[in-house]
């Protein structure tokens, strides 16, 4: 019988893909104003002619409704992309300036304790008679810490700056091209925040007071040991900018750096702790996976949420919620289901070095490392000799070792073939020992989290002694970590400085190995299309024909 790992099904990529397509085109190529109503119009009719061809069931008819619904939303894509960034194909040719504005912060960058500057991303809300056609815009400012008022995300402050344009074309993998990408094209630079003339609201204001409540939970029992708690802090919060020099390097090198970000693991190994423990407590189904989700949004909104760990929440939630509801289900549907709805919010992240890593991926461990770790263990049967009912503890212990490390590096080789051209093109590094250090890294980093996870639960509950237990249990194994990533990466042959011999290839790259990965499960990884050797054989000529190596 075939495995359920080979028959997938996720009717929402009929949308996903096409609407994907549109904001590409929206990306690419400008369109005037007067232009879009024209085109919704259009993509409405072939939505309803889509609709009517629905019901149909002769094969001309199904071509062209899914000819019609991909139009559609494609044009639907287009549209949406140049109704929310009206400015996406606008630069800015005046000089630097100085200017007097009404900032709303959106997001802020957390800097080193010593840092000289605050930054972060705000959009404009109020301006002087001479630049009213600013408001609206999206800007990065950079403030000086010193002469300015603290800003709190969500609040709103009347700063004073240098106005300046971003280059047009930005060095690739730059600080320049992320903001870009964000749809940004300004920044404001020497800023004096001179007063907030809008406070955060009372939650905002609460969860900020939750954040430096946790920092001193978790700092608990560490004092003396700065460079541990560093780690600890940018695990458990997101905090990346405490990291050293040093530790950025080696966990950069090493491929293991998105340990530091608020994602996936996070959210997971979390989500995972608070589900097991309702049901140790007996909640009903239904109740544990609501307050599982409500606990885990509360812990993002207070490390400052951002958009790896909604991308994850949103994929936890679809998944969980067609379990529950006994919705008919599976990861590739709930992941495809969670990429619209994050495209729908925000258009511009399918743009982001963050958006194409992780959905590419995690849908590459779904569609090609699950079916290709069941082949695996297919193959593991240790102790063949010996029927089951006679094995003893170390028998048992054995085989669970064993499928245990099986999957793990499958599922290790697997992410590796589909991050490497995302790896080259916007970090510039490709990192072979990412294939061992992340066997080892993810599952310390696993530990450490349940465990700065415990002590955060018994720090709130009053136990501090309970909670520098588990601090200390936690800074162990981030000790580990540390020296492993350290040491590791002087290793030869662990990294390499490579990029791409031309730009547009890191996108192609990346479409070309997913799609490679979609059409091997469409023929179910048979033999006849080559198994799974082709994504193996893709990223071979990848390497040899479109990478420049130093």
């Amino acid at each position: 019988m075939p495995s359920p790992a080979t028959h997938l099904r996720a009717p929402l990529l009929w949308l996903l893909f096409p609407f994907m397509a549109g904001l590409t085109a929206a990306r690419l190529w400008p369109a005037s104003r007067g232009s879009l109503l024209p085109l919704a119009l259009i993509a409405a009719v072939l939505s309803a002619l889509a609709i009517w061809l629905a019901g149909r069931t002769r094969r001309p008819g199904q071509a062209v409704w899914a000819l019609c619904l991909g139009a559609a939303v494609s044009l639907g894509g287009f549209v949406l992309l140049h109704f929310r960034e009206p400015q996406l194909h606008q630069w800015e040719t005046s000089p630097p300036r100085e200017i007097t504005l009404t900032l709303r912060v959106d997001q802020l960058y957390p800097g080193a304790p010593q840092s000289r500057s605050i930054s972060g991303v705000g959009k404009i809300v109020a301006t002087g008679e001479n630049d009213r056609d600013l408001i609206g815009r999206r800007v990065y400012f950079s403030a000086l810490r010193k002469i300015s008022v603290p800003p709190q995300r969500s609040g709103r402050y009347l700063m004073r700056g240098i106005l300046e344009p971003l280059p047009r074309e930005p060095a690739e993998a730059s600080f320049n091209d992320f903001l870009e990408n964000l749809g940004i094209r300004q920044k404001l630079t020497r800023v004096r925040i001179i007063s907030e003339t809008a406070p955060p609201g009372w939650f905002r204001q609460w969860c900020n007071r939750t954040e430096t409540r946790l920092e001193k939970i978790l700092a608990h029992g560490l004092a003396r040991h700065p460079e541990v708690s560093s780690l600890y802090l940018a695990m458990l919060l997101g905090e990346k900018a405490v990291l050293s020099p040093d530790q950025q390097n080696a966990f950069m090198r090493s491929g293991t750096f998105h340990i530091f970000s608020i994602s996936g693991l996070h959210v997971g190994v979390i989500a995972i702790a608070l589900h097991s423990v309702l049901r140790l407590l007996q909640v009903p189904r239904r109740t544990t996976v609501g307050l599982s989700l409500a606990i885990l949004w509360l812990y993002l909104e207070v490390t400052g949420i951002n958009s790896p760990a909604v991308r994850s929440f949103l994929m936890i939630a679809f998944l969980l919620g067609s379990q529950v509801f006994r919705l008919p289900g599976n990861a590739l549907a709930a992941l495809a289901a969670a990429a619209l709805l994050t495209l729908l919010l925000d258009p511009m992240q399918l743009f982001s070095a963050g958006f194409q890593m992780s959905y590419t991926i995690v849908t590459a461990l779904v569609i090609m490392g699950v079916p290709l770790t069941e082949k695996i263990l297919a193959h593991w049967h240790p102790f063949s000799a010996l029927p089951q009912v006679n094995w003893r503890w170390y028998h048992r212990r054995i085989n669970w070792c064993g499928r245990w490390l099986l999957s793990a590096c499958t599922a290790g080789w697997v992410a590796f073939l589909a991050s490497v051209p995302s790896g080259i093109g916007y970090f510039q590094l490709f990192s072979p020992g990412s294939l061992i250090a992340n066997l080892v890294i993810i599952p310390l980093s696993s530990l450490a989290i349940i465990g700065g996870a415990l002590a955060l639960l018994t720090g709130l509950a009053g136990v501090l002694s309970l909670s520098a237990l588990f601090n200390s249990s936690a800074a162990v194994t981030i000790i580990i970590m540390d020296w492993l990533a350290q040491h590791g990466t002087r290793l030869p042959g662990v990294y390499f400085a490579a990029h791409f011999t031309r730009s547009w290839l890191a996108p192609v790259s990346v479409m070309a190995m997913t799609g490679l990965m979609l059409a091997g499960l469409g023929g179910r990884w048979s033999r006849r299309y080559g198994g799974y050797w082709p994504p193996v054989g893709l990223l071979a000529l990848i390497l040899i024909f479109g990478v420049k190596w130093g």
